[in-house]
């Protein structure tokens, strides 16, 4: 009879955290690039009395007798399906439209003579990079970009935003960009043969579909700043959640590949817009009711094994 009261017991514990994942939900329904989660149930260990049995000469065969013991959370997952668009008007507002990623984290350090991410650029190692390395950043859905004073590009938290970066080529008096190594991304230096950096001063600028910065200077010349880098990341549901929308790599990921927009399945950027949460408030509406039903049964099954508990010890009056 006891059983019964901590089956109940666990079942109470598991429509709570449900109810958690539902009322985060929809704290969230508004939250730029959000990812709605949802809470999966599993019973909980059986405790078997008989087992089964095969048949015999004289006798059939017998099924198990077990009794369970309530149920617990199985899973919490991440439902990383595309959001709704969101107008702003702003250029430098990204949003991408695919399965992509934004890269982003602190100033890159030089290694092995690359600064930045090195990308192979090899047939059929197209985008592949050094798995600690990328799993030292950060990836985020939501794309308010800004540059800041020190010619940065950076997100709303202040951190550097990757890309491909563009280098003047004197011989040629234009800007390229450089796909051997995603970096931080900034604006290119007002004189180029100078050892010291100043940012160049810059009006109009806007992002394309393909990612790529530009700029207009005060002679009136489109300056390339570079291009946005995109991640494609094979199994997006192992990426673990952090604060402020963003998604750290860890394990089980798969081999992710930093890209140019559009490549590796990666989609395209639009900008002047930034992605919706994709919580469906209908849908969390109607879990909530049915959660709460299954949290009321649960205590309904406390309160009447209390009742039998209590006749059984008045059988001794």
């Amino acid at each position: 009879m006891v059983k019964s009261m901590f089956a109940a017991v666990a079942g109470l514990r598991a429509h709570q955290a449900k109810m958690d994942v539902i009322g985060n939900n929809i704290a969230n329904v508004n939250t730029y690039g959000y990812k709605a989660a949802r809470a999966t149930f599993r019973d909980v260990f059986y405790s078997t009395s008989s087992g089964a049995g095969n048949a015999g000469d004289k006798y059939g065969g017998t099924n198990p007798s077990q009794l369970g013991y309530g149920s617990k959370i199985g899973s919490i997952d991440s439902l990383m399906t595309g959001g709704g668009t969101a107008t702003t008007d702003n250029p430098t507002d990204c949003m991408v439209v695919g399965n992509g990623f934004f890269l982003v984290g602190s100033k890159p350090t030089e290694k092995d003579g690359v600064t930045g991410l090195k990308v192979s650029t090899e047939a059929g190692k197209l985008g592949e990079v050094n798995q600690t390395d990328v799993s030292a950043l950060s990836l985020t859905r939501v794309g308010i970009f800004n540059f800041d004073g020190s010619g940065n590009l950076v997100d709303s938290n202040g951190r550097m935003v990757y890309g491909f970066a563009s280098k003047y080529d004197s011989a040629t008096s234009k800007y390229s960009l450089n796909m051997d190594a995603a970096t931080a991304l900034k604006i290119p230096s007002k004189n180029a043969d100078a050892d010291a950096y100043e940012p160049m001063a810059l009006k109009n600028i806007t992002i394309g579909k393909d990612g790529s910065i530009v700029g207009t200077n005060d002679q009136d010349k489109s300056i390339l700043i570079g291009k946005i880098a995109m991640a494609n990341v094979p199994n997006p549901n192992a990426l673990e959640r952090g604060e402020n929308s963003y998604y750290t790599a860890k394990a089980n990921t798969g081999t992710i590949t930093v890209n140019p927009s559009g490549q590796n399945s990666t989609g395209t950027i639009e900008s002047g817009c930034l992605e919706m949460s994709n919580v469906d408030l209908s849908k969390e509406f109607t879990d909530m009711i049915t959660t709460q039903r299954g949290f009321q049964a649960n205590t309904r099954i406390i309160t009447v094994t209390d009742t039998m508990l209590e006749e059984l010890v008045n059988l001794k009056r």
